[in-house]
């Protein structure tokens, strides 16, 4: 039956564009299907041991046992983690950022050595979806040095990256494949620095901050 007020002609070509459609819209809900049903993944950023690109002393505790970042597979009745493979950095790839599809993963690399201005680097992967492994998509300095947090802003377009070591903040655009292009913003905080102990410390204390210039911890934006 035409619903009224439709011709015949529009109903007709409505019925054959959506005949035309199910095919496509079968293969969409089953590629979904199929993709809810793939495996839900950790990953896990480290300190590197050993690490190849970065000096003994740049954290603050001894290296750590990772190899770069690990991945686990977890499963989704009981959450137990069972290893699934190491994506090898010795750069300490210590935070993780993926981006609202779960397509994309960023590393943090806390490393010191790139350069003239002895920057970090920012790693981009993308992921199969199939069975959660990483692929690599490229390399970009941080912006300064030991970047030791990233963050993906609320548009997508953007990666935004605490500098540690080089007290500096940084903004580094995703291109459309997911990778990252250099850093197009930079703020370095020159202010002077606060006591080496705090001013009404209780009396005995021996704590000290132990900081011998600004240090980034992190950086995240509003929604």
């Amino acid at each position: 039956m035409i619903p009224p007020g439709v011709s015949r002609r529009s109903f007709l070509n409505a019925s054959a564009a959506l005949t035309a459609g199910a095919p496509f819209l079968a293969a969409l809900l089953k590629a979904q299907s199929g993709e809810a049903k793939g495996p839900l993944m950790a990953y896990v950023g480290t300190f590197s041991s050993p690490l190849r690109d970065v000096l003994p002393t740049q954290v603050d505790l001894p290296p750590g046992n990772g190899r770069g970042i690990h991945l686990f597979q977890v499963n989704r009745t009981t959450g137990v983690m069972t290893p699934s493979g190491v994506y090898e950095l010795g750069t300490s790839p210590s935070c993780l950022a993926l981006n609202a599809a779960g397509t994309r993963l960023y590393s943090a690399n806390e490393t010191d050595r790139v350069g003239d201005g002895k920057e970090g680097t920012i790693s981009a992967f993308a992921i199969n979806r199939a069975d959660g492994h990483l692929k690599l998509l490229n390399t970009v300095r941080s912006g300064g040095a030991g970047p030791t947090y990233a963050s993906v802003h609320p548009s997508g377009r953007f990666l935004l990256v605490a500098n540690y070591f080089g007290g500096s903040v940084a903004v580094l655009p995703i291109l459309p494949d997911g990778s990252l292009g250099a850093a197009t913003d930079v703020k370095n905080d020159a202010d002077k620095l606060g006591p080496t102990t705090a001013t009404n410390a209780p009396p005995g204390s021996f704590a000290f901050s132990g900081h011998d210039r600004t240090h980034a911890h992190m950086i995240q934006a509003d929604p």
